[in-house]
């Protein structure tokens, strides 16, 4: 019996949960003898996936004392490790944890600031496994021999699914709702379309934003935001095209929810960013686009061609039961964690993690966004400004997503330096008086260079 403990930041109703516990369940073969415990960072858990691992007979330990933690990594013949850039995994990644064996399954593609994948992390673990493709052709990866294993998503619960009759020309999302993840003008790029009869039906997280932008274009009645939904195979019933335009910015690997509504047979349509190229090939599988009018282009084509939905559904969901078999998943698992049990126990530790937070933040974007570096040592006043500015500007994945400014931010509030950056943050966005809490804050600190008060004197 091969004991495999996983650790993951938090348990939540998103895609990395959802492969974990995919990935359990699907191993539950009597070929594959394993045993799962899962230890999550955060003690918050997502209700329905404490009841999914309850359900599977899983372990779960919510944010364990150093005592339970070390126990648990000893008694583990393999430590697997869902990662992604979170301040909490970084910090565990820096301990001094007792000698194990560590995969890290990427649950990022890792090109884009702040999910990068460093050299640092490429030495730190015995085995780093990609859930995309698109993850080999980094320079760090190259000459790197390992097997591609996507995100698992779970198709039993789209068992026996069949499209069904339903009045108007239904355009699904299902997945993250904010700016981080999902493009910026996804409600504009829907306001341009001339289709008398369209829905656009949103599944995901609550984000104001989208419903402020179509009441603003005057479309609200062609929306329907429906909020998190758990029972996706009665959306996707009601489905003719996936709609998914993912931003510019995107680190997405194997998109569970791409991967469903492909196995549904809903044709979709994407923007070939992060490792979404990979799951659907133009004209095949899907409709691959490169800007609005694009987009707007192939919704409406497929509007006026049924035929073309329904072959390219029919080819979509082939490819997905081809390429993406739970099955042939965690054998694939099976065979790297075989690998691994033929090395023995060591101890490790990321190198060049740093003292404070700011520098912490820093060490987790690699060699890229170096502007944070600047403006957090450099002596010429200029290059600060630049910096600055640079910062102020940043993508809103950046800024204020998975891994951003906000989120090392939120956990390490006493650093004068991401509160300094949030500041600059909130300032370009217009929230003048958020800004300028945060650079009062950050003199509180103790922040130490004096162009801060100059950006206070002009926010008053």
């Amino acid at each position: 019996m091969i004991r495999i403990l996983h650790i993951i930041p938090q348990l939540s109703g998103a895609g990395p949960t959802r492969s974990l516990l995919a990935a359990i369940k699907y191993a539950r073969q009597p070929n594959l003898p394993q045993q799962h415990r899962v230890i999550t960072l955060e003690s918050q858990a997502y209700p329905i996936a404490l009841i999914s691992a309850k359900r599977l007979g899983v372990t779960v330990i919510r944010q364990p004392n150093p005592s339970t933690l070390n126990a648990e990594i000893e008694n583990a013949d393999i430590v697997q490790v869902h990662f992604w850039n979170h301040p909490r995994l970084y910090e565990l990644l820096q301990k001094d944890l007792p000698p194990n064996r560590l995969l890290l399954w990427l649950k990022i593609v890792g090109h884009q600031p702040p999910q990068i994948v460093s050299p640092e992390l490429v030495k730190l673990a015995d085995l780093l496994v990609p859930t995309s493709p698109e993850t080999l052709k980094l320079p760090v990866m190259r000459n790197y021999a390992t097997s591609v294993v996507p995100g698992i998503a779970d198709f039993e619960r789209l068992h026996q699914i069949s499209l069904l009759p339903h009045s108007g020309f239904n355009v699904g999302y299902i997945g993250t709702t904010n700016f981080s993840k999902m493009h910026p003008q996804y409600i504009s790029m829907h306001a341009g379309l001339n289709i008398p009869d369209l829905q656009v039906i949103v599944c995901g997280g609550k984000n104001p934003e989208l419903e402020q932008q179509a009441q603003e274009y005057g479309i609200i009645e062609k929306f329907q935001f429906r909020g998190y939904v758990e029972n996706i195979k009665t959306v996707l019933a009601q489905l003719d095209v996936f709609g998914y335009p993912l931003c510019a910015e995107t680190y997405a690997t194997s998109e569970k929810s791409l991967q469903e509504a492909m196995y549904a047979g809903i044709p979709p349509v994407v923007f070939p960013y992060g490792g979404v190229k990979h799951i659907v090939e133009d004209g095949k599988t899907g409709l691959l686009v490169s800007s609005l009018e694009a987009y707007q282009k192939a919704i409406t084509y497929l509007y006026n061609h049924p035929q073309e939905r329904q072959r390219l559904g029919k080819n979509a969901r082939q490819f997905i039961q081809s390429n993406f078999s739970p099955e042939k998943a965690v054998t694939q698992l099976a065979t790297l964690y075989n690998q691994l049990l033929t090395q023995p126990k060591h101890q490790r530790k990321l190198s060049g993690f740093s003292a404070t937070p700011a520098q912490k933040f820093i060490f987790s974007l690699g060699t890229t966004a170096e502007e944070f570096a600047q403006s957090y040592q450099d002596d010429n006043l200029d290059i600060l400004l630049a910096a600055d500015q640079k910062i102020a500007s940043a993508s809103t994945l950046l800024a204020q997503g998975e891994g951003g400014v906000v989120q090392y931010r939120n956990y390490y509030p006493n650093d004068c330096f991401l509160r300094f950056w949030s500041g600059l943050i909130l300032h370009k966005q217009g929230k003048k008086q958020s800004a300028i809490a945060e650079w009062q804050a950050a003199i509180k600190l103790g922040f130490p260079h004096p162009r801060i008060h100059d950006y206070l004197a002009q926010a008053v």
